[in-house]
Order: C-alpha cells, then structure tokens, then sequence
C-alpha cells in the first residue's frame, strides 16, 4: 500500500478555496444594493408619495437594527444547518425584497422591504462569509479576508452606476426588477461553486498536503458561547469590534453632509468620497495581506491607530477648509477604516474559529457591531442638529477609535498569558 500522503492530499497547481472565496466575494457584493443603491431609488419614493426625510432614512435605520437584533439566529442557523442553505435563504430574500419594492404603494410596505433585506444581508454577509473563509484558509486567511471584504466595496461601485443607467431610461420600478436580476446573477451562479469544506474537494486547509497519514487536526475544541461569555477576554473583544464599527459607519453615514456644511460642491465632494472608497479596498487588502506576515493583533493595533489619525483629519476639515487637506483625510481615513474592519474580522476568526459555537458567536459579535453603527448614527445626527456642526461629534469618533487601540493592547495582555 502506497503511504505516500501526497497520493491522498495532492498538492495542487490551483486551490478551490479560491473559488469559494470568489463566489462568496460576489454573493457579499450583491447584498450591498440594500445600502449603496436602494438610496437613489428612495429618492424617486420620496417624490412620487411625498414622504418626508425622516420617513425616508427610517428603512436605513431599520435595516441595521434588525441585522443586529437576527444576527445571533444566523450565527445559530449556521452551527445547525448547511451553510449553503443560509446562503439560499440570504439570496432569496434579497429577490423577494427587490420584487416587492418594485410594487411599493405604501410606507409599510417600505418598511417590510427593509426588514426583509436585512434578512437577506444577516444570511449572506459577514457571517457565513467568515465561517467559510476559516474552513478553508490559515496561512492565508488575511489576504482572504481582505479581498472578501473588499466585496462590499466593489458592489458599491458598480451596482449604483447600474441603477443610474436604468433609472435615466426607465421608471424606478422597472429598475428595481432589474436589480433583482442583478442580484440572482451575483448570488445564485456563484451559489453553485461553494464546498463547504476542503475534505469536500481533497484537499486540506490552503491546498497544502498533509505531513503523514497519522497527522490528525482537531476540527473543534470545547469551548462553546456559554463559556465564551464566562471570560473577560471576549467582552474585550466585544467592545474593540463595537468600537470599531461605531467609528466607521456612522462616520461614512455622515461625511456627505459635513462636507455640505463646510462649503464643498458637490462635485469634489463626490471626487473626495471617490478617493476614499478606492483606499478603501487598498487599505482592505493592505491589511489583509499584512496580518498573513505578523501577529494580527499588532496589525489591528496599527490600523486602529491609522483610523484614530483619519478621523483626527476629518475633524480638523471641519477647521481648515484646504482641499489638499480633504484628500488627505479622504486617503488616510479610507485605508484606516477598510483595514480595521477587515482586522476585527480576522480577530474573531482566529481567536474563535475552532470553538464549536463558532457560528453563535460570530452573531453576537455582529449583533454589538450593528447596534454600534445604529447608535452612531443617531448621535452623530442628533449632535449635528443641536450644535450646528460636526465637531463634536467627530471628536467622539476620535476617542472611539483611539479607545479601541486601547482594547486591542488589553488583548495582547490576554496573549502573553496564554
């Protein structure tokens, strides 16, 4: 009998964790129409029925609400069932949604969308993008994770230009459909490429072959939610990734509308948010790259400071109205964000990828991450609406960020004693 490992874990020109990767990655990117697009169409919603503002960006709200309050049911729906089967239940929720919006003749029911696609977003998103990453990847979980990531952004970019070609051509319901195919074409081919395992395909963990036959790696360890709970470490790592969050989303939320009052027409604001989004998926990849070569913790420690410096330089436009200035705030808040979210990410996945709840905690660091953004964003536009300005506010993303830094130094306290 052959005993070569090599015959039963060959090492392959190509890895399918790539596929995998590529397929969520697209699946990922088609949940963003919720956020990046649906907005333009809002616009069209407020004229025809004659809504007022603060009806309007209701839906938004409610749809980080609702992906905070459901995402510990995904992280349980992920630990019980297939995950290909949450993926079917995102996709299909994105469909129905979309369909259901190109009908809309009421504010319930634009509610009810918002509500369904937050679904759709809990069943497709970070969650079940993460739990496949770790299956497949180690070595090069970080650069996985990057570009995994960088997948929101790509959605951003391409699906309201698609929309702005549809809306200039014909009505807003005929392009909400079109949206919806979009959304099958992004979700459900690439759906038919995902293995849940590399086993799956005969291959290991980043495509390398196993050292002998002997060699056997413990899928699970003990540790569940429950015991989880029980530790400080993980209330730490709660509030970093909280932390984290409330200092990116809200901010983005809210960065248009700073730039409005500080006098930037709209075109260089746009130019700006552009220049912004770009570092965005640089930055996402930088990092994600970065933490395959050094300890993950210390490369969250330097993006949690580069975000800390970016919302420094965002504040300080609200004093000095410099374009270069702007740029500046725009390049060096952009990579800080993207690599901090990616970061948080791949902390969680390292430090619970093998416990056998794996999927549950993922939601409950989700669920703290998403009502992060939703208070955020109301205290940034509450702040604004009583001082008149930004400042105040940013200062508070200041100290957000630079208290996550803090955290992530706590944690490598925890490190050093394990």
């Amino acid at each position: 009998m052959n005993t070569n490992p090599a015959t039963f874990y060959p090492k392959r020109r190509f890895f399918y964790g790539w596929v995998v990767l590529g397929a969520i990655f697209l699946i990922y990117a088609s949940g963003t129409i919720g956020v990046s697009t649906i907005p333009l169409l809002n616009v069209k919603l407020r004229t025809e029925f004659g809504w007022t503002h603060e009806q309007v960006v209701l839906g938004p709200s409610l749809l980080f609400l609702i992906m905070g309050l459901m995402s510990p049911l995904a992280g349980y729906l992920l630990d019980t069932l297939n995950p290909k089967r949450l993926l079917v239940i995102g996709w299909a929720c994105f469909i129905a949604a979309l369909i259901m919006y190109s009908s809309i003749a009421s504010f319930w029911q634009y509610m009810v969308f918002y509500g369904l696609y937050a679904l759709g977003s809990v069943c497709t998103g970070v969650i079940p993008g993460m739990f496949l990453i770790s299956k497949w990847f180690k070595n090069y979980r970080g650069i996985a994770t990057g570009i995994f990531t960088v997948g929101s952004s790509f959605g951003g970019t391409i699906f309201p230009r698609f929309a702005g070609y549809f809306l200039e051509r014909t009505s807003w319901q005929e392009t909400a459909l079109w949206l919806a195919v979009a959304t099958a074409v992004f979700a459900i081919v690439p759906w038919l490429f995902v293995r849940l395992t590399p086993e799956s395909m005969n291959t290991t963990l980043d495509g390398l072959p196993k050292q002998s036959i002997g060699e056997e790696t413990k899928e699970f360890n003990d540790e569940t939610l429950q015991t989880a709970l029980q530790t400080t470490e993980f209330y730490v790592i709660l509030l970093v990734t909280a932390l984290v969050w409330f200092s990116i989303q809200p901010l983005v939320q809210n960065l248009s509308f700073h730039l409005k009052d500080v006098g930037v027409e709209p075109s260089r604001a746009g130019s700006i948010l552009s220049t912004l989004f770009f570092c965005s998926i640089a930055g996402k990849l930088f990092f994600g790259w970065l933490s395959d070569h050094a300890n993950k913790k210390n490369i969250l420690l330097v993006a949690a400071l580069n975000l800390t410096l970016g919302a420094a330089l965002v504040r300080l436009t609200g004093i000095i109205h410099e374009e270069w200035l702007f740029y500046c705030a725009a390049v060096v808040y952009g990579i800080g964000f993207s690599g901090s979210f990616t970061m948080v990410q791949l902390l969680v996945a390292e430090r619970y990828s093998k416990s056998k709840d794996f999927g549950k905690i993922l939601g409950a660091v989700t669920t703290a991450d998403s009502l992060a953004v939703v208070a955020g964003v109301y205290l940034l536009g509450a702040m604004r609406t009583a001082l008149g300005s930004y400042d105040a506010a940013f200062t508070v993303m200041i100290c957000s960020a630079f208290t996550a830094a803090l955290g992530v130094l706590l944690l490598k306290q925890f490190e050093q004693k394990a």
